[in-house]
Order: C-alpha cells, then sequence, then structure tokens
C-alpha cells in the first residue's frame, strides 16, 4: 500500500506494509522492495532540544555511571584494536563520557550533540570542541577523521543516508565507521517482553523516552553502508545493556548468534571502512 505520499529513505519505494497503527497519524512502515522499517509521517522533533536536559541524563552520571563506563572502555578498546589512535568523532556524544576516556588514551576528540545542556557539559568537561548541533551543520573538513562513531544515534535521525554521506566526507580514506543501533529483529528480547508485560514491544510511541524514527536489520544497515561509500567489515551484537534482566536476555541471543549465525540479538555493532 501507499502512505501518506512517503518514500523509502534508502531506495525511494513508495509501497509499504504497516507494521504498526496503533497511535495515528503516526505509523510503521516496512518498505516491500528494500526492508526498511521507519515511522511515518515523522513526527515533530524540535522539543528535544530541551528533552534531553539534566534530569534526562542524571541516572547515566549516578546510579548507572560505573557500569556505563565500563561499556565505553570495551569499545574504545574494540576500536583501538582496528584503527591507530588520531582524530575521533562522537556523533550524538551526550555528555562526553566515552569521549573523556578516548583523551585519556590519547585521541584527538571532537563531538556533536543536539542536547545544549549534554554539549556544554561534555565542551566545558573536556575542554573539547563539542559542537552543538547536528552533524550536517557541523561542516568539518573533508577527510579530516581517522574514526567517527553513532552510538545510538542513527535511529533517530530523520535521514540517514543524508548522515551517513556526511560521515564518508569527512572520513579519511580507510577510516573506521562505528555504528551501533537497535536490531529490528530482536527476536529473543521481543519474546522475553511478550512473556513478561502480556503484551507485545512497540516500535513508536510519542510518549518513548527516545524516538526511534528508523528500525534496521543488519541486512539494512549493511546496504546503507554499500550505498554511501563503505565497506562493511563486521557486524556483531552490541553489550550496551546495562540493565541485569535485559543483559541475561541478550547474552542468551547472542549465544546463539555464535553458535548458529542468526542475528536476533538486541543490537547490531558494525563496523565499516571508508572505500
Amino acid at each position: 500500500m501507499k502512505q501518506n505520499e512517503a518514500r523509502c529513505n534508502f531506495c525511494a519505494g513508495d509501497n509499504f506494509k504497516i507494521i504498526e497503527d496503533g497511535e495515528k497519524p503516526y505509523f510503521v512502515l516496512k518498505c516491500l522492495r528494500c526492508g526498511l522499517v521507519f515511522v511515518n509521517p515523522v513526527p515533530d522533533l524540535s522539543y528535544l532540544a530541551t528533552h534531553y536536559d539534566e534530569s534526562y541524563y542524571a541516572d547515566w552520571m549516578a546510579a548507572q555511571r560505573a557500569k556505563r563506563l565500563k561499556m565505553w572502555d570495551r569499545r574504545l578498546r574494540s576500536i583501538e584494536k582496528a584503527s591507530k589512535k588520531g582524530r575521533m568523532l562522537d556523533v550524538g556524544c551526550a555528555m562526553g563520557t566515552f569521549l573523556q576516556l578516548a583523551q585519556d588514551s590519547g585521541w584527538e576528540i571532537r563531538g556533536t550533540e543536539y542536547s545544549s545542556y549534554a554539549a556544554k557539559y561534555a565542551r566545558d568537561n573536556l575542554k573539547a570542541d563539542i559542537f552543538c548541533g547536528h552533524l550536517v551543520d557541523a561542516h568539518y573538513e573533508d577527510s579530516f577523521f581517522d574514526v567517527v562513531t553513532f552510538w545510538h544515534v542513527l535511529e533517530h535521525l530523520d535521514d540517514p543516508m543524508r548522515y551517513l554521506k556526511e560521515a564518508n566526507r569527512i572520513l579519511k580514506r580507510s577510516g573506521l565507521l562505528v555504528i551501533a543501533v537497535p536490531n529490528v529483529n530482536d527476536h529473543i528480547m521481543q519474546t522475553a517482553y511478550r512473556l513478561v508485560k502480556g503484551r507485545q514491544l512497540k516500535l513508536f510511541s510519542k510518549e518513548d523516552r527516545e524516538i526511534h524514527l528508523y528500525h534496521f536489520s543488519d541486512e539494512t544497515l549493511k546496504n546503507y553502508l554499500v550505498k554511501t561509500g563503505f565497506e562493511c567489515l563486521k557486524i556483531s551484537p552490541d553489550y550496551g545493556i546495562t540493565e541485569y534482566s535485559k543483559k541475561m536476555v541478550n547474552y542468551i541471543a547472542a549465544a546463539l548468534y555464535y553458535t548458529t549465525g542468526l542475528r536476533i540479538f538486541n543490537a547490531l555493532e558494525v563496523y565499516a571502512t571508508r572505500i
């Protein structure tokens, strides 16, 4: 079916299957040409700059701090196995915890952050160049960075194609792109949610703490990378969950991946290089 003059961000297709229609006028659609899942129409997200305020990050910087530091340290060590140290950009850097670890490890850091509160906090704490706004408005130089990271950011953006093209432009040739996004095929977590809650886990709600506009599978994300000038090096489970029960469910899904090859874990961690 055609839906509100929608066009697929990846393939420009206009024929879709409705995945969710519980919160009209918003629908979650699946493109019948390429399989991309996304929200249509795009909700007005202009309020988000103030939504991500001090209270939003409070738990990250207090109760979850130790667990999150461990998570960021694992991610940084993984990157350092794949790339020499140089210039690193973290897109959607929040309060800069990951960048601080990178800075302490010898990286020259930059960041972008939509939240004015978080951007100021990161800038003041790191004494670094943190751009408050969207990546496409930061106007970095061509081939400037050795590494660009998107840690659970791409799913929130209204035009993933544009942002990945921009990442390609500002990365050095053979530079490293690292992306983590929720996996739309996280069947183990979805099943566990239905068993515990007695209802299906929704892909979109206007009341979500973090609204996801796009829902990627390993296939659709890899297709994006190829189309925007990257070679996909690996797709593996992302272990960014800090809540114990969800972490255990994700470990089960990850174990199934390593034994069967099925990518049905909670989130995807992707390494790619600029061609």
